[in-house]
């Protein structure tokens, strides 16, 4: 998990469309420009441009081993988890923190709303298999830090299993992309 410290990482991953693209890289693995702008529904110069940007701040590498010719580029994530860090100070970091966590939650929904409108497209075997839940909690502080860290827990050796597959390009055949995402947060009564 690499920790992101540097205010500027932070700010290129503000933009909509690198962590729209970001987040389609890591689910498609490597994958030639060209055909990460087919799927973007965006020119490849516009992509190539945001790739750059997270390049700069080593999110994302070139796969030279995997290209045909020398015009065709492969990339790849290069990081294989992340959190910023939240001893960044300061209005701008305020604002640039703010700004990110805008975007995270716009494209966590936007991603469930798109799992809804595509359940038919889906294998019929994935089609029950997603799942979400609500629960109303009376917790302290403590408490809700203790249920964060229980139920990383039960992800981490998810995360860790799909690391060592991320990192083999070994891919059971009968596995798919799964994002998970689940927010506890205390409300005004």
């Amino acid at each position: 998990m690499r920790q992101i410290d540097d205010l500027d990482m932070l700010r290129v991953l503000t933009n909509r469309f690198r962590m729209k693209m970001y987040g389609l890289l890591f689910r498609i693995g490597p994958v030639t420009v060209s055909e990460l702008a087919r799927r973007m529904d965006a020119d490849p110069g516009q992509v190539s441009y945001h790739l750059r940007q997270l390049q700069r701040y080593d999110m994302i590498e070139d796969v030279p081993e995997l290209a045909r010719d020398s015009r065709e580029r492969w990339v790849r994530t290069a990081m294989r988890g992340w959190r910023f860090d939240t001893d960044l100070e300061g209005p701008d970091a305020e604002a640039v923190i703010r700004a990110w966590t805008a975007q995270w939650v716009i494209d966590q929904f936007e991603r469930l709303r798109d799992f809804e409108r595509n359940l038919t497209a889906l294998p019929e075997e994935w089609r029950d298999a997603g799942f979400g839940s609500s629960r109303h909690l009376r917790l302290t502080r403590d408490e809700m830090a203790h249920l964060a860290e229980q139920l990383d827990a039960v992800v981490e050796p998810f995360r860790q299993l799909t690391a060592a597959r991320l990192e083999t390009s070994e891919r059971p055949p009968d596995s798919s992309p799964v994002f998970l995402f689940y927010h506890a947060f205390p409300e005004l009564p």
